[in-house]
């Protein structure tokens, strides 16, 4: 056996460097164009292991052959292929995980390993091949291995990690990774080759053959393999560029037939509009070009608007809007709007594309609406801020749609692809609404319309849609693009207007039938009142209308109460508050009263409509609580005086009546005599606070008794708030019919619902029930303060015994002494720590 000398022919070298090099480019080439295409991938991944496995056996079977070309009659045809199919598998291997979406180290790691062992199979099969055995000096082998995997790992990291890698560098990084490949590979032939000694084994040779001229024909062979890669490559890219330029074209041509679409330079210069901009504006294209949008500034917006506007654009952001521009005419039409800023490669706006709508209509109308019903409320509605897009084949198979498409539809985009648009059906249109649409798209015409459509969920939105056929070339549709609109909101404000103007007029009516109500101008002057307000003023309409509520002055309010009114109303405020109005006749009447202001666009009242209720009755309740207030404070001094006075006054009456006895001094007598009648006129005076103190006779009268507790549940509905106490009030019958005196019963639910609340100084809730039960009335209050002992329940109604710190003991005394004037009873049930329930049960009359 010899050893193999380690000259070696320098023009096969260079040919197989020059082949190694056009390999690993047309390998990383096809392995690029993976990620960015949607078909052909497979062609491609295939196409790549083999140009880059290639690429590795050409150095090595080239390499091998330039050193002893003698040995190439004896190169086993087997092993060669096995080695090509080695280099094209681990080569495949090695470029997996670089597909995904996100790539880290390890599939850097992974990639370069699978690449330096394609590298080392090649050689050391190529070797072996040529029935040559090999010795390897380990040190330089190990270094070798290192620095191919540090090549390679270099490379893959350029070229699929690298932060500098975009679309604009992939023309300059993809040539210097296919070298840097290239070189790994060449390097790897050689230092491997200097690792190793190889040993001829000296085997005869069967015949003679003209290595040269084979290996020249193999050469052009694996060379003409190599540039047919290339020129695949480049055919996918050609037709995936025509494929990109087919869709822009269309999209663009829809969006030119649908919506105003208008480019600016950096600086917003107008270079290039559409017809529906000429249209829209006015202005001819000379008009406009070269000039900026403040020709078309309707002064509507403020200079802040546009000042963030161009901060968004400017920062590369996409901007959305509504703006209102002014016509070459003067006529002035709204437009929804999308900016679409378009970037360098450091990140700043190049030009800008405006793409609008016309939503003049839209606004109109939403104007209309708003002076519509602006007497009972503001509405505002949420407008649309760009288009839906999607593309079809002729069948109608969905074959693009954008984000805006997958966002109101809640499809994903691989849910949609493939399908039609009758996954979207919502089941609102009859078949021949579609019959006619796709009659005349089918013919060629542009389909305008609104339907409306069933998202993923469930729901159903509204779309403006416009749908436009690109034809062939013998006039027949190929693909549809349909640019759509949301206007569900405007859909629902339709039928919103439409239930609107019914409910005003239901609401009209209800005021009508409940409350007063009177419209005023600006002025205060009476526009118009309803029937309740003459009801109540004793005024007819012709002596109302045209005076001020001056006329209803009652003189109970200072001229300030008014004043602080008629600067809240003309500050565009609600103004809550009651007020006491004399009639026509003298007499006096209570108003809870809220008057709202209703506002112009420059928001100032241009009339005002004041709502009432009548709260006389009220009233009165409350000056029952004051009386029942002022009756407990007698009470309490009455209750002081007896029993800080009479015991003294008992005593001085006795010593005075004693020393009468014995007095014989006629002047010294009569003295006796005044002193005694002074002391009983104290006494009378005492007994007077006590007569004060104690219920009168009540007078009974058949009423509805549920109006009455109504009405002292809502007196007492501030005081219970305050206090953090739910007050409520259930009873199932609107008339309860009892024999009672009105006035006291209230004094009685006053006193008991006003004790509920004081027994939760912490918030609780008080319950008022009322309901009917064997021909009696039975009201339950009950509270969930902190009850009352069992021990001292016996004593509750017992004179000036109290469970209160500050109680005197005669409200429960007096309430109880009520309800058993009106022949019922009062039975209270209580338990410590969970509340006290107060029944009262009253004779209930036939309703």
């Amino acid at each position: 056996m010899d050893t193999v000398s380690g000259e070696f022919n320098s023009f096969l070298i260079v040919i197989a460097i020059g082949l190694t090099i056009m390999a690993s480019y047309t390998g990383l080439d096809m392995f690029t164009l993976i990620k960015n295409s949607k078909n052909n991938k497979r062609l491609l991944y295939l196409g790549g292991s083999v140009s880059m496995g290639v690429g590795i056996w050409v150095m090595n079977f080239v390499g091998l052959i330039a050193v002893d070309i003698t040995r190439f009659s004896s190169y086993q045809i087997p092993l060669t292929i096995l080695s090509i199919l080695i280099g094209i598998a681990f080569s495949g291997m090695a470029f997996i995980p670089l597909f995904g979406k996100e790539i880290r180290s390890i599939h850097l790691l992974f990639g370069s390993l699978f690449l330096t062992i394609a590298v080392f199979a090649i050689h050391i099969i190529s070797i072996y091949a040529m029935n040559l055995t090999i010795e390897y000096n380990i040190p330089i082998f190990v270094f070798s291995g290192l620095l191919i995997f540090g090549s390679f790992l270099f490379s893959l990291w350029i070229l699929f990690s690298s932060k500098t890698y975009s679309k604009g560098s992939q023309t300059w990084l993809k040539p210097i990774s296919a070298l840097i490949i290239s070189g790994a590979i060449v390097e790897g032939h050689f230092l491997l080759k200097r690792a190793s000694t190889i040993i001829s084994t000296n085997n005869p040779m069967n015949e003679i053959i003209n290595e040269e001229t084979f290996l020249i024909y193999l050469v052009l062979f694996v060379t003409v393999l190599i540039i047919s890669g290339l020129i695949a490559s480049s055919t996918l890219i050609s037709k995936q560029l025509a494929e990109s330029d087919t869709n822009l074209n269309d999209i663009k041509a829809a969006l030119d037939a649908s919506t105003i679409v208008a480019i600016t330079d950096p600086l917003g210069t107008i270079v290039y509009v559409n017809d529906k901009f000429e249209e829209i504006s006015k202005y001819k294209k000379e008009e406009i070009i070269g000039k900026n949008h403040r020709m078309l500034n309707s002064g509507y917006h403020h200079k802040e608007f546009f000042q963030e506007l161009w901060t968004d654009i400017q920062a590369g952001k996409t901007w959305r809007g509504e703006i209102r521009n002014k016509a070459k005419d003067g006529s002035y039409y709204w437009v929804d709007t999308t900016i679409v800023p378009f970037l360098d490669k450091n990140g700043k706006p190049i030009q800008y594309i405006a793409i609008r709508s016309d939503i003049t209509n839209r606004k109109n109308a939403e104007q209309a609406l708003l002076e519509s019903i602006k007497e009972t409320q503001d509405i505002s509605f949420a407008l649309d801020q760009s288009s839906i897009i999607a593309i079809t084949d002729e069948k109608g198979k969905i074959t693009s749609v954008n984000d805006k498409f997958c966002e109101i539809s809640k499809y994903s985009r691989e849910e949609l692809l493939g399908e039609d648009h009758r996954i979207l059906n919502s089941g609102f249109h009859g078949k021949e609404f579609f019959k006619d649409l796709w009659r005349t798209i089918g013919q060629g015409a542009v389909w305008k319309g609104e339907i409306c459509n069933r998202a993923k969920d469930g729901t159903h939105y509204w779309v403006d849609t416009t749908i436009v056929p690109f034809l062939n070339d013998k006039g027949k549709p190929y693909q549809y693009v349909a640019i759509r609109t949301d206007i569900s909101d405007r859909k629902r404000a339709e039928e919103h207007l439409k239930e609107s103007i019914k409910d005003n007029t239901d609401i009209r009516f209800a005021l009508d039938q409940s409350t007063i109500v009177a419209f005023t101008d600006a002025k205060g002057i009476i526009t118009s009142v309803n029937d309740k307000f003459c009801e109540i003023s004793k005024y007819n309409r012709e002596e109302i209308i045209g005076k001020d509520h001056a006329i209803l002055n009652s003189g109970h309010h200072p001229k300030l109460f008014f004043k602080d009114l008629w600067k809240t109303i003309g500050e565009g405020k609600v103004w809550k508050g009651e007020i006491r109005n004399k009639a026509k006749d003298g007499t006096f009447y209570w108003v809870d009263t809220t008057i709202v202001p209703f506002l112009s666009e420059k928001g100032k009242p241009y009339q005002y409509l004041a709502i009432r209720n009548d709260i006389t009755e009220r009233k009165k309740t409350e000056e029952v609580l004051h009386r029942q207030d002022k009756l407990a404070a007698v009470g309490q001094l009455a209750a002081g005086v007896a029993h800080e006075i009479r015991n003294p006054l008992t005593s001085m009456k006795g010593y005075a009546e004693f020393l009468t006895l014995d007095e014989q001094d006629p002047e010294r007598l009569e003295f006796m005599n005044i002193i005694l009648d002074e002391i009983e006129r104290v006494n009378t005076i005492v007994e007077d606070f006590m007569v004060l103190a104690k219920p009168k006779m009540v007078e009974l009268e058949e009423k509805n008794v549920v109006p009455v507790i109504k009405n002292v549940v809502s007196l007492l509905e501030f005081e219970a708030r305050k206090k953090h106490v739910k007050l409520t009030f259930d009873c199932p019958h609107e008339i309860i019919q009892i024999e009672c005196d009105e006035n006291r019963l209230k004094q009685v639910f006053l006193n008991f619902i006003k004790n509920g609340i004081e027994a939760m100084p912490n918030g609780g809730e008080l319950h008022v029930k009322t309901m009917i039960h064997d021909n009696n009335v039975q009201i339950s209050i009950q509270d969930t303060g902190v009850g009352i002992p069992k021990e001292k329940l016996k004593q509750l109604g017992e004179p000036f015994y109290t469970t209160k710190k500050n109680g005197n003991g005669l409200g429960l005394m007096v309430s109880f002494k009520i309800i058993e004037n009106h022949n019922g009873k009062v039975f209270v049930e209580s338990e410590p720590n969970k509340g006290t329930t107060f029944n009262i049960l009253l004779p209930a009359k036939p309703a």
